[in-house]
């Protein structure tokens, strides 16, 4: 009897910190509405396009500036606005809880309230507007980040690369490769996350109707940049990979600083988007999912380890 209900709550352990998230962030999308909004007609259409056999044509227009596997996914899903939306709520719930655990953390009553937390606080409800790359591609960063640490640089580097599917700045990840344990693997991990992104653009880019790279965004408020430089000033391409620069180096600055911290798997990804939204042109309020959700991770890992060192105390005193 012991034994069954030993199992069982072990069993419960392991379900509950997958399942209660889910279930809030499905709730949550019940009651806010099973819809989906902002610029997310744009990636349905284009994903429309790239599902059929005008495929070629899925980057014709400038505006699209999502990457082919969020495209797939809108236009595979976004007939069904209610199912779209919750794919999008209920897959961040369960990526925090992903996260949170490559970090770390085990206790499953931590792993839940990350999940949970992170429905409150609205990072589940991101991508709603059509923009789940804000909150998905930095936690996706942790779980590479940690592979990396572990030695699996390939594995990182494949994930880094599918990330930038979501959108083209998730390549830059790749300073987390900067946690693996020998450079050449680092290395290796690099130049397989960006083979790995060039494979998913390339077929577009031969196609002949690929403009993703001819869109020009503007400064504005409130956008930190706006204070260096005049409202209305063009933002192209080319300034995206200074802007891309300086964050993987801040990226990789914090990864080789802090590589002996438990911590620095969040900490490096949450470099990497500090400094890319402190030079983007543009600040909107879902900008903020990705490192509201580091933060979250952080904060969680943070407790786990603080109730950890507050078991082994007691245990040492007895030792002596």
């Amino acid at each position: 009897m012991r034994r069954r209900l030993a199992g069982q709550f072990g069993l419960l352990e392991r379900v509950l910190p997958w399942a209660l998230p889910a279930a809030v962030a499905a709730v949550w999308t019940l009651h806010q509405g099973l819809s989906v909004d902002g610029d997310s007609h744009i990636f349905i259409l284009a994903g429309q396009t790239l599902l059929s056999s005008h495929w070629s044509r899925a980057f014709a227009l400038p505006t699209v500036q999502a990457g082919p596997l969020q495209l797939a996914l809108f236009g595979s899903v976004g007939h069904w606005h209610a199912a779209l939306a919750l794919v999008l709520t209920v897959g961040v719930a369960l990526l925090v809880v992903a996260a949170a655990r490559a970090a770390g953390v085990r206790n499953p009553v931590f792993l839940t309230g990350a999940g949970v937390v992170a429905v409150v606080l609205g990072v589940t409800g991101n991508g709603l507007g059509g923009h789940p790359a804000d909150a998905v591609l930095p936690l996706t960063w942790i779980i590479a980040a940690a592979e990396a640490r572990r030695g699996h640089a390939w594995r990182a580097g494949l994930l880094i690369g599918l990330s930038a599917g979501l959108e083209t700045w998730g390549i830059l990840g790749v300073a987390v490769l900067a946690l693996a344990p020998r450079k050449r693997d680092a290395l290796a991990g690099t130049v397989l996350a960006g083979a790995t992104a060039l494979a998913l653009f390339a077929p577009f880019m031969l196609g002949g109707h690929f403009h993703m790279l001819s869109f020009h965004w503007y400064v504005s408020y409130p956008s930190p940049l706006s204070m260096l430089v005049p409202e209305g000033t063009p933002f192209s391409w080319p300034l995206r990979l200074v802007q891309a620069s300086f964050a993987v180096c801040a990226g990789v600055a914090v990864a080789r600083l802090m590589r002996r911290s438990p911590h620095v798997v969040w900490a490096a990804p949450l470099a990497i988007i500090v400094v890319r939204l402190l030079l983007d042109p543009l600040l909107f309020s879902y900008y903020l999912a990705g490192p509201n959700a580091l933060i979250l991770v952080g904060a969680v890992l943070g407790a786990a380890c603080w109730t950890q060192r507050t078991k082994e105390v007691p245990s040492q005193l007895v030792l002596r």
